[in-house]
């Protein structure tokens, strides 16, 4: 049940199918299946409702009206208060209508298998495709919140063409939901045509859909390719060689993460990466992806690598943290060349 409390304190890289769930601060309690978000939203002791947001706190906290329940067992008070993310609080609007799921329960710090209340109160859901819980009150929110409320209905050719509509469709959290439900429900894979494959490649590559997003579906089709299809190594090297190198302007559609899952999925399967791509990346703001697109240069050939790091280091428009990261990366290189010199030459001198 510890992940049914979990809420992800920042995006770690993704290599499976599902994201890494974290709580705010503690590890996970279980390393079993991770359930999808459906799955997730109406597990016994959770509960969706839906109702009217009366009050956003800057400290963490929603305060909604309890209108109808969606899913869960018991009847929550008349205001429900539940703790929030920063940026689930930021994207709300007082008096507008909403869909949530949340849990009052924590580990038992002396039984991590079971539950107990939590002193803090509830928390909405985050997990996988729960980003967190929270979901504009429209038909089409409805409708997919409500076919997924049973395993024999999630398994229904309705519910797959819900998932493959909002897949595609306007509503972030919807599609969020959908990439959830696919990278997590090994029912929806198997479901899954080159049709419908072809418009998970699509929004992978669309720029304007969250890095997130795009990062779980890349992620997702290198582990599993036969259901998901081919096409995510081209969709990395794409990624790598059209994300600007200084990330986007919104705040909240930072690439980082998506940019290291193509390092990352590439580097796994020894996926061919063109030089040009890589050396544009030793440029970039973070040291993380430095360091990614110096070590696949290095697998090409150490030269490649420092003479990437020297052209970087000769722009006077380098990002400071990055000279500072490639002159101590240099230093790191000299000693280890230094290092297998001499353990060469008592090798040839033995």
């Amino acid at each position: 049940m510890l992940r049914n409390l979990l809420s992800r304190a920042g995006v770690r890289v993704l290599l499976a199918a599902a994201s890494v769930v974290l709580a705010f601060g503690l590890p996970p309690a279980r390393a079993e299946r991770l359930e999808s978000p459906l799955e997730l939203l109406h597990a016994p002791g959770n509960l969706l409702v839906a109702g009217p947001l009366l009050e956003a706190n800057v400290k963490g906290r929603l305060v909604f009206g309890r209108g109808e329940v969606l899913g869960g067992n018991g009847k929550p008070p008349p205001k429900i208060d539940v703790r929030a993310p920063q940026a689930a609080i930021q994207r709300v609007q007082v008096g507008r209508h909403y869909i949530f799921g949340y849990s009052t329960a924590r580990p038992d710090p002396r039984n991590p298998t079971r539950t107990i209340a939590d002193p803090a109160g509830a928390i909405l859901l985050t997990s996988t495709g729960l980003d967190p819980a929270l979901f504009d009150d429209t038909p089409a929110a409805r409708a997919i919140l409500k076919a997924g409320g049973s395993e024999h209905r999630r398994e229904s050719r309705r519910f797959f063409d819900l998932l493959m509509k909002a897949l595609a469709g306007p509503d972030p959290q919807l599609q969020n939901l959908a990439v959830g439900e696919i990278a997590l429900e090994p029912e929806i894979g198997a479901r899954l045509d080159d049709r419908a494959r072809a418009a998970i490649a699509k929004v992978a590559l669309d720029p304007a859909v969250a890095p997130g997003v795009r990062a779980t579906l890349l992620s997702s089709a290198a582990a599993r390719p036969r259901e998901l299809g081919q096409w995510w190594s081209a969709a990395a090297v794409k990624i790598l060689e059209t994300t600007p190198v200084d990330g986007y302007a919104a705040k909240a559609s930072d690439p980082t993460d998506l940019v290291l899952v193509a390092f990352e999925v590439t580097g796994a399967h020894a996926v061919d990466i063109p030089a040009t791509v890589l050396r544009r990346w030793v440029r970039s703001a973070s040291p993380a992806l430095v360091e990614r697109a110096c070590l696949a240069l290095r697998r090409q050939s150490p030269a490649a690598e420092r003479s990437a790091i020297a052209q970087a280091l000769a722009d006077p428009a380098l990002p400071a943290r990055t000279r500072k990261f490639l002159d101590g990366h240099l230093h790191r290189l000299d000693r280890l060349d230094g290092r297998n010199g001499a353990r060469k030459d008592s090798t040839n001198r033995s």
